[in-house]
């Protein structure tokens, strides 16, 4: 019979059915932890979607809607003829995303993205007024790495520790933890806003911009440019998401 001839990766993979009221966040929390406790390796293939709504007993638009979701957070490649593969890179979303709870077109990404705006505009004043010269030329060279970068994961990696240099600046351990613990969340948003971005010249005066005024010594003005850099990266991401609820700064 046919199901006894199920591939080894679909033995593996246990799911259990989702609630009928089942929102996409809520399937997301269910792949990710059955691909957590599945044992599979990064870069193996997933069961075919069919065999997934079946094992969930959702639909197959639901379904591909947390299938899109699970890939903007880099946990899974989806090859376009072949099939549903977890990454080939090992990453250390995998083990958050459950606790975190989805987090994309849902409270928790709106809630994230305001902490994310209050957390880096205080970092970033801090930052006006304690950082180093040292500090602000590493800046300035991660701003270099993004005006030559050719690889949007290139761009990606300099954006992301640019906005960490700022924190280490900033000589606040307490909220520099805050933010490291959305660290590859915020990575993988980023990657995704860039994938997505022909025309990177407006992000690299965003970033110009927080450099010069923290250069300055302008704690307002560089809070200012950072909450008008997040803002526009905001809206970026949200270009990129399925149809749903936006996800907008007040």
């Amino acid at each position: 019979m046919a199901s006894t001839h199920i591939r080894d990766e679909e033995r593996r993979f246990r799911i259990d059915p989702a609630d009928p009221r089942s929102s996409v966040s809520d399937i997301v929390q269910s792949l990710v932890q059955a691909i957590a406790e599945s044992g599979l390796a990064p870069g193996e293939k997933l069961p075919p979607e069919r065999r997934l709504s079946d094992m969930l007993v959702v639909g197959r638009s639901l379904l591909r809607e947390a299938l899109k979701s699970l890939h903007v957070l880099g946990l899974i490649e989806i090859r376009q003829g072949d099939g549903t593969y977890l990454a080939s890179r090992p990453t250390n979303l995998l083990p958050q995303v459950i606790g975190w709870g989805v987090l994309l077109q849902t409270t928790e990404a709106q809630q994230l993205i305001e902490a994310r705006l209050f957390i880096e505009s205080s970092l970033v004043r801090l930052a006006a007024a304690r950082s180093t010269a040292e500090d602000r030329a590493a800046m300035w060279s991660q701003i270099t790495v993004m005006e030559r970068a050719v690889d949007p994961a290139a761009f990606a990696d300099a954006d992301s520790k640019f906005h960490f240099l700022i924190a280490k600046a900033a000589r606040n351990a307490v909220l520099f933890s805050v933010l490291e613990n959305t660290k590859s969340l915020l990575h993988a948003w980023m990657a995704r806003v860039i994938d997505d971005v022909d025309d990177r010249s407006e992000l690299i005066r965003q970033h110009t911009a927080i450099a010069a005024a923290l250069e300055a010594h302008d704690g307002e003005a560089a809070a200012r440019a950072m909450e008008g850099h997040i803002s526009a990266v905001t809206h970026l991401l949200q270009n990129t998401l399925p149809a749903g609820p936006s996800l907008q700064l007040e």
